[in-house]
């Protein structure tokens, strides 16, 4: 799945199980290893860790589709940063919307431990994320290539 902004840009692809072989625990059975590539003014890096389990990777197409639908409010900004409105077991990975304006959406990625750039650490600054402005449409792709992409990945 690509999000592709006008600078910036994160790609995102389940490439295989953690555990090659089922170990008999729905848990530990579904992680999925996500590789990452990310380019933005600030940095590009890519990442390859197990962040995601197969049941909550599900959860990012259907998200997707509905910020495309502008379902899914704008992210509120606490004490602690962003908030993100999308976020998983491991933190690793989440998504929150920045706006809706003139037909684009601010959505934003946010990075964690081994996700964050090399040589960015999570006290140099207390949140690290992407913003990328997309249309409705570039979303639905999005979450299109995202579900294909999972199709080859069912729970075990």
């Amino acid at each position: 799945m690509r999000l592709k902004g006008y600078e910036s840009s994160v790609t995102l692809e389940p490439v295989r199980y953690e555990l090659a072989n089922p170990a008999g625990d729905e848990w530990d059975d579904n992680w999925l290893v996500i590789k990452g590539d990310v380019s933005s003014p600030d940095a590009e890096w890519q990442f390859a860790v197990p962040c995601l389990t197969t049941f909550e990777a599900k959860r990012i197409s259907a998200w997707l589709r509905s910020v495309a639908n502008g379902d899914v409010p704008v992210s509120a900004i606490g004490d602690a940063g962003v908030v993100p409105s999308l976020e998983f077991t491991e933190p690793n990975l989440a998504f929150s919307v920045g706006s809706y304006q003139g037909g684009l959406m601010s959505v934003r990625v946010h990075f964690a431990l081994e996700s964050m750039p090399v040589g960015q650490s999570s006290d140099e600054r207390d949140q690290f994320w992407v913003g990328i402005a997309v249309t409705a449409a570039d979303l639905d792709s999005s979450a299109n290539q995202w579900d294909k992409a999972l199709s080859v990945f069912p729970a075990r």
